[in-house]
């Protein structure tokens, strides 16, 4: 149940309206697992690889339709857009989760795994071979060795499995979308999506307006950002405000008086003396400084960050402690639910650029006195992932249009990696747009049950005034 509400929290989630073909269409190969009766059912489309060349390679699209508690309703379905990217919505625990939810009461459920992903056609993925990377005792040029090694071996896989990672991006993405919609035949839908999902979903009600009843964007991610860049700013961003909060909470003031000082001691210590911890009982993970803030960020998309944190930090210093595991072991559930290959992906054709050489990066590092040593993971995997692929989307393209499509943005103020002010640019093309800045910790979460149910009134009626009275909203 844990890695169900985790994974939902993160990556976020009439008869005129019913699909006119109630057919049961063939299940996808391997998912096996659906649970008996007429409430699931679960079908595949061929898409072009390409779809600039409808007539090339096809591959797989997998589905889930959830139906509605009540049969008869005449409310449009919901479908949900994963995040990542590279997060997969078609597993077992996701659908008992939702077989439950408040929001199938009155309406279908959609989830389909995005191309690269899962049943979809998933690409080689290349997560678990990061995660071992991460938990070595490895310096930054080591790491970044390692990184470029194992991005070469895995493009070589591809092209064995004569797969082009360049098409697998939001765009075509999208147009994987308009193809499911004509498929499934309902009228119109409302769109959920969680993180990069908001991303896809933002770029559906662009390209297919006229079956967009709603949209819901929870965590928005840009489509003009930078990979490496936004994320030294956002975490910067988050830990900053930690640390501010800490230094106005009484509690937390009183057990660390000194947080700011003791976050760069603990990232000095583990520069000097790496920590060793073992995970899941036979798992080797040697904590040094770059991983030390990776995991601290990490940390930070949890709801509780703001308790966490400090827990954190002081463990680090310490040498050890329960927290350092839980972060391990959220970061291992995380890799288990990710295709990184689909990730790096879709973010060098839309958010890399390659006039970021080594020397601008470290200039940029200047500007984050809070980020004293590389940051882990991501540093490396954005100079090695440079030579991916060689499609980019062009810059003047990397925006999204104007729509009157009813939107609804949520966005945590301590969120690590979506900060509120990327829904403030989600809500520049918006005419229709609303806005929900969340007074909470984490990426996504937060009072889920509140959220719901303000959710499920906006896809009822994208038009009526919204009741958000128990959600505990920011305001500056």
């Amino acid at each position: 149940m844990r890695k169900i509400i985790l994974f939902v929290a993160l990556f976020l989630f009439a008869i005129v309206c019913k699909a006119q073909n109630d057919a049961v269409p063939t299940v996808p190969t391997g998912i096996n697992w659906l649970p008996e009766g007429e409430n699931v059912r679960a079908g595949a489309i061929l898409v072009p690889e390409n779809h600039d060349e409808p007539e090339g390679r096809q591959i797989q699209i997998s589905y889930i339709v959830i139906k509605a508690k009540d049969s008869i309703s005449a409310e449009y379905p919901m479908i949900f857009f994963s995040g990542g990217p590279g997060g997969n919505s078609l597993n077992q625990g996701m659908i008992g989760f939702l077989l439950e939810h408040l929001m199938r009461k009155n309406r279908d459920i959609i989830l389909f795994d995005q191309r690269g992903i899962g049943y979809s056609s998933g690409l080689p993925d290349m997560s678990f071979a990061a995660f071992d990377i991460m938990a070595k005792d490895a310096d930054e040029k080591e790491e970044l060795a390692l990184t470029t090694s194992m991005i070469l071996e895995y493009k070589k896989k591809c092209e064995e499995l004569n797969i082009s990672p360049e098409y697998y991006n939001s765009i075509q993405n999208a147009k994987d979308v308009g193809l499911l919609f004509k498929h499934l035949g309902y009228e119109k839908y409302n769109l959920f999506g969680g993180s990069y999902g908001t991303r896809i979903a933002r770029i559906v009600q662009d390209m297919f307006p006229e079956y967009i009843h709603s949209s819901v964007l929870d965590s928005p991610s840009t489509l003009n950002s930078d990979f490496l860049l936004s994320r030294l700013d956002s975490y910067s961003l988050a830990l900053d405000r930690i640390f501010e909060y800490c230094e106005n909470d009484a509690d937390c003031k009183s057990q660390y008086p000194r947080l700011k000082e003791d976050y760069f001691k603990a990232i000095s210590i583990l520069g000097q003396k790496p920590l060793a911890v073992v995970m899941k009982d036979s798992i080797n993970v040697t904590i040094n400084a770059q991983d030390g803030i990776y995991l601290l960020r990490r940390l930070l998309y949890q709801s509780n960050s703001r308790q966490k944190a400090p827990e954190l930090i002081k463990a680090f210093i310490e040498g050890g402690g329960q927290v350092i595991n839980e972060v391990l072991e959220f970061e291992y559930e995380l890799t288990g639910g990710l295709n990184l290959t689909m990730l790096l992906s879709v973010e060098k054709y839309e958010n890399f650029n390659t006039d970021n050489t080594e020397e601008v990066i470290l200039e940029n590092y200047k500007k984050y006195p809070l980020i004293p040593v590389k940051l882990g993971f991501f540093d490396a995997f954005y100079i090695a992932g440079m030579n991916w692929h060689s499609n980019d989307l062009p810059m003047k393209e990397r925006k999204f249009m104007d729509s009157e499509v009813p939107t609804l943005i949520f966005v945590n103020r301590f969120d690590p990696v979506t900060p509120p002010k990327n829904g403030v640019l989600f809500l520049e093309n918006l005419a229709n747009g609303t806005l929900l800045i969340l007074d909470e910790g984490g990426h996504g979460g937060g009072n889920q049950e509140c959220k719901d149910l303000v959710m499920i009134n906006f896809m009822n009626n994208p038009n009526a005034k919204l009741d958000v009275s128990c959600l505990n909203l920011y305001t500056e």
